[in-house]
């Protein structure tokens, strides 16, 4: 499996520094125009995608009395050093699959920061997704000098997976303030999901529990507690539930489906599409309400929807997690088996009332996919992760 983690391309980026400190050291960026765009734009090209726009824009370090102007171009002589700092074998995006229809820019006597320029990506449903691509964009013909280590952002384009981002929560959480909380209320049947891949659980943080989502106090997901710190927990108000093979391993995505009926009292819990030992409740009898939300939580009857939060911060989930669902039916195992439905699921399909797909790719807020569009927010800045899912 293939994972890049964002932290991983930073390293590489402060590794590539390398190659240009002792240049920087010796430029001075005064009166000298410079890249102010990422010096990396990744995107994935979607099957459907055909076209795709990026922009780009350039500054100085200090006002001047005349206009600073510049052209962007794309140069292909860029494509080694690309590859060679970022250790990729990527090749030149042929001519037919972009253009820069303004590639003039200008810096206004006065200005810092140049107008926008657009990079337009145009017939990707054509490009053979085999491959990893790199557009060298830099700045040639200004009428001052080009600050050289900061003169081009390399635009990366590669075939997207079916999952492409993942969010880490190890110290962080998820709330969702309720735009419409109605479809989360009242839920006599349930089924959870959420596909994880944890790196540890529990360690060293004084407490034995890892939470993945629900409400404390009242019907929440967790693992440890009085089970084993990877066990899976089901803690409801008077009652918990867990099972000897409710237990999911780390370093490794794992799927993880809860269901619960109340009609019957039961909950069933799939690990990777395994159905595992079924448990009922004698005293919880549900129905289960998970669309709450409350500004201060000061004891049992004002607790909030969560996820990787329950009680206190200490139980956070340490690991990465996307593609997580809330439904208001219990779904069969046939369902939870199908093809490709660990990593995606229609946002239109009947009964689903919540989904996190967590595939932002930056940011805090985390969009729900569902026709409700009670999306998420992190409590503290979020670490994102490049993945590839499923495995080729």
């Amino acid at each position: 499996m293939r994972i890049y983690s964002v932290l991983f391309y930073a390293a590489l980026m402060f590794f590539a520094g390398g190659f240009t400190s002792c240049q920087e050291d010796l430029e001075n960026y005064d009166a000298k125009i410079y890249n102010a765009s990422d010096a990396v734009s990744r995107f994935f090209v979607e099957e459907e995608m055909d076209t795709e726009s990026r922009f780009i824009q350039a500054s100085i370090a200090k006002q001047l009395d005349v206009d600073v102007t510049f052209t962007y171009v794309a140069d292909a002589a860029l494509v080694n050093q690309y590859n060679t700092i970022y250790s990729d074998n990527a090749v030149m995006l042929p001519s037919e699959y972009f253009e820069i229809p303004q590639p003039m820019a200008k810096v206004v006597a006065g200005k810092i920061s140049s107008n926008e320029v657009e990079v337009i990506f145009k017939n990707l449903k054509t490009l053979d997704k085999s491959k990893v691509y790199v557009l060298p964009v830099c700045i040639q013909n200004a009428n001052v000098d080009v600050l050289a280590s900061k003169r081009t952002t390399f635009f990366v384009l590669k075939e997207a997976s079916l999952i492409n981002f993942s969010a880490n929560l190890c110290e962080n959480n998820v709330r969702v303030n309720w735009k419409n909380a109605a479809p989360l209320k009242n839920l006599t049947e349930l089924t959870a999901e959420a596909l994880i891949n944890v790196n540890a659980f529990a360690d060293g943080r004084g407490a034995n529990i890892s939470t993945l989502m629900g409400v404390e106090g009242h019907f929440l997901i967790r693992f440890g507690d009085a089970a084993p710190k990877d066990q899976i927990q089901i803690a409801a108000k008077g009652e918990n539930l867990t099972s000897s093979d409710w237990v999911c391993k780390t370093s490794k995505w794992t799927h993880v489906a809860v269901t619960y009926n109340q009609s019957s009292n039961t909950v069933q819990v799939y690990i990777d599409g395994k159905k595992r030992t079924e448990q009922v409740f004698t005293i919880f009898r549900g129905p289960v309400d998970w669309g709450k939300y409350f500004e201060e939580e000061t004891g049992d009857d004002t607790r909030s929807f969560w996820i990787g939060y329950s009680y206190e911060n200490s139980r956070y989930l340490d690991g990465d997690i996307c593609e997580c669902r809330i439904w208001n039916r219990v779904l069969t195992e046939e369902e939870i088996n199908a093809e490709n439905h660990f990593y995606k699921v229609d946002p239109a399909s009947k009964g689903l009332v919540a989904y996190w797909k967590f595939n932002e790719g930056k940011g805090d807020a985390i969009k729900d996919y569902s026709s409700y569009g009670n999306d998420g927010k992190a409590s503290n800045g979020l670490i994102w992760n490049a993945v590839e899912l499923p495995v080729k």
